[in-house]
């Protein structure tokens, strides 16, 4: 720039204006260019330090920004939320196997009202398995007139056979895989047994249905206790809507028969 054209800005006012403009943008230009990730040092850009609509929209992308280089730690509190993310901005291809644990997860964080119908897909939960417990201690006689222990085994005093039940709750949906049935059966009798039924009975009618069976009959006689089981299920799958389930055991003879506790295994989805 000449001197003699400053001098003509001195006197013009609107061209004094034009001229130092024109030559800030000279000077400032190659100095924000020269600017990158790789010249700034950690920390030598601050938040309060950047002005609203300095970084628009589209100019930072996660194609822009190397795994790793932002970490939890540099992320002040409160300046992530729902409303600074774009709609799609997160979803389950950009988050990492693994990488969100329970702990992470503020209480009531995540609920159905913010679960869109279909997020949640049937192959994307895992599958667990439960056990329920059932103790001698909570079956109850059917048939009046026997004379029964019951603490933490089951046996009969005098009279029988005899069954006791009790009614047994199993999440909805859940598929039962095994019964089992912890029992002592010494009697040399071969047709007088033990065994732990599962049941269910219709909320239409009054006939009881047995889905699972675990019998000491036809088993040598012991005077040990031993678990017997039954993985092969009829209609598995647990339908408190229509029926109500039980569990069952028989005792065929007062002498040398014990029962103790009960085991239902199952899966379910969560």
């Amino acid at each position: 720039m000449k001197r003699k054209s400053v001098g003509k800005v001195l006197v013009n006012g609107t061209a004094y204006l034009f001229s130092v403009v024109l030559l800030l943008s000279m000077v400032a230009a190659p100095v924000i260019a020269s600017v990158s990730a790789n010249s700034v040092g950690t920390y030598h850009i601050k938040d309060n330090s950047i002005l609203n609509k300095d970084i628009r929209p589209n100019k930072i992308s996660s194609s822009r920004i190397k795994n790793y280089t932002i970490r939890k730690e540099d992320i002040h509190s409160g300046s992530i939320n729902k409303y600074k993310l774009m709609t799609g901005a997160v979803n389950s291809v950009k988050i990492l196997d693994g990488s969100i644990f329970n702990r992470d997860i503020a209480n009531g964080a995540i609920n159905s009202t913010k679960i869109e119908n279909g997020a949640v897909k049937d192959e994307d939960l895992s599958t667990k398995t439960g056990y329920l417990s059932i103790p001698p201690a909570a079956l109850n006689t059917i048939i009046d007139g026997i004379d029964y222990a019951r603490n933490y085994e089951l046996r009969i005093i005098s009279g029988g056979p005899a069954t006791f039940q009790a009614p047994v709750q199993l999440p909805d949906g859940a598929i039962v895989t095994k019964l089992r049935y912890r029992a002592k059966d010494n009697n040399t009798n071969g047709s007088k047994y033990t065994s732990a039924h599962l049941r269910r009975l219709p909320h239409s009618n009054q006939t009881l249905e047995d889905m699972a069976v675990a019998s000491t009959q036809g088993l040598v006689i012991s005077t040990s206790w031993r678990t017997v089981s039954d993985s092969i299920i009829s209609n598995p799958i647990i339908d408190n809507n229509t029926y109500a389930y039980y569990v069952s055991v028989y005792l065929a003879d007062p002498a040398n028969l014990w029962g103790g506790n009960i085991v239902i295994e199952y899966t379910y989805k969560r």
